[in-house]
C-alpha cells in the first residue's frame, strides 16, 4: 500500500490522466465520492495500473461509482502510464516527473524573464539616446544651431557623444560631450544610469593669436589626467579662433529621462542654462568681449 505522501496518478471518468497528488488526498476524493473503487491508479515503482479498490489496506467505506474503463476501447484496455513509468525516448526521459502544465509554466517563466532582461538592456540604450535628443531639443528650441555631432557606441549599450552648437547672432559656441558610464543593466541597477559630461562655452576674442598661444601653453603646462567634477579649464581652438571655458560634471540620466523615456526638457534646459551662464562669465571675465 502506498504511503499517505506517495504521489499518485489516476484516470478520471473522462479517461484523462490526473495527478500526481498524495495518496491521502486521493483517498479524500474517494471518501467524497469524486472517484470510485474501480478508478485506475499508478505510482512510481508500481508495475502497472491497478484499481483503487484492489490496493491492500484501503479500508475506507468508499462509495461504489460504477466501473470506470481504463480506456475508451473497453474494460480490458490499459491506460498509458505517466512519463516516469517507461520513458519512450530521451526526450520523454528529460521531461519525466513533470506534468504538461508544469512544463508550460516553466517555459513561460523563462520567456517572461528573458523579456525583462532584454527590456533592461534596451532601456540602457534608449535612455542614452533620449538624453542626447533632450540636449539637442533644449539648445535648438532656444535658437542655437547644431553645427557638429559625433557619436560612437561603447560596450553593449550607450555611447559617447560630442555636440557643438552656435548662437547665430553672436557666434558664441557651446560644446557638449556625453559619455554613458553605466551602459550595462547590472551596473546601472546598482549605480543608476550615469554620464560624464564636459560642457564648454566659447567665443572669438580680440588678439586671438596672442591669447590662443598663451592658453595652449597654459593647458600643456597644467595637464590634468582626470579632472574632478566642477573643475573649470580653458582651451583654445587654433583652427576656428575660439577660446573656451569648460567644466567636467557627472550627471544622473534618470533625473532627466523617466522609465517611459519621457524627457524633462525644462529641468534639462535650466541646468544647461546655468552652466552656460557660469562659463560665459569665466570667458568674459578673463578675456573680455
Amino acid at each position: 500500500m502506498p504511503s499517505p505522501q506517495e504521489l499518485i496518478y489516476w484516470i478520471d471518468a473522462q479517461q484523462a490522466q490526473q495527478g500526481p497528488e498524495p495518496f491521502a488526498a486521493l483517498l479524500q476524493r474517494a471518501a467524497a465520492g469524486q472517484v470510485g473503487l474501480s478508478t485506475p491508479v499508478w505510482w512510481n515503482g508500481q508495475d502497472g495500473w491497478v484499481a483503487l479498490g484492489e490496493i491492500e489496506g484501503v479500508t475506507l467505506p468508499l462509495p461504489a461509482q460504477g466501473v470506470q474503463r481504463a480506456a475508451a476501447g473497453g474494460a480490458g484496455a490499459v491506460a498509458s502510464a505517466p512519463r516516469e513509468a517507461t520513458p519512450r525516448n530521451a526526450s520523454a526521459a528529460l521531461m519525466s516527473g513533470m506534468a504538461d502544465q508544469e512544463l508550460d509554466d516553466e517555459f513561460m517563466a523563462l520567456v517572461a524573464r528573458s523579456w525583462e532582461l532584454y527590456k533592461e538592456t534596451e532601456f540602457a540604450t534608449s535612455i542614452d539616446e533620449a538624453m542626447l535628443g533632450g540636449v539637442i531639443t533644449a539648445m535648438v528650441d532656444c535658437g542655437f544651431v547644431l553645427i557638429d555631432l559625433t557619436t560612437a557606441t561603447l560596450g553593449i549599450a550607450g555611447g559617447s557623444h560630442q555636440l557643438r552648437f552656435e548662437e547665430p547672432t553672436t557666434h558664441a559656441r557651446v560644446a557638449v560631450s556625453l559619455d554613458h558610464l553605466t551602459p550595462d543593466p547590472a551596473t546601472a541597477k546598482v549605480l543608476g544610469h550615469r554620464a560624464a559630461a564636459i560642457i564648454g562655452y566659447g567665443e572669438r576674442v580680440p588678439n586671438f593669436n596672442q591669447v590662443g598661444q598663451a592658453v595652449r601653453q597654459e593647458v600643456q603646462s597644467s595637464f590634468i589626467a582626470s579632472p574632478e567634477p566642477g573643475t573649470v579649464t580653458f582651451d583654445a581652438d587654433m583652427s576656428s579662433g575660439y577660446v573656451y571655458a569648460q567644466i567636467d560634471l557627472l550627471l544622473e540620466l534618470e533625473r532627466y529621462v523617466d522609465a517611459q523615456l519621457a524627457v524633462d526638457h525644462e529641468l534639462l534646459r535650466r541646468h544647461l542654462a546655468s552652466v552656460v551662464y557660469a562659463l560665459q562669465t569665466f570667458v568674459e571675465t578673463r578675456f573680455g568681449r
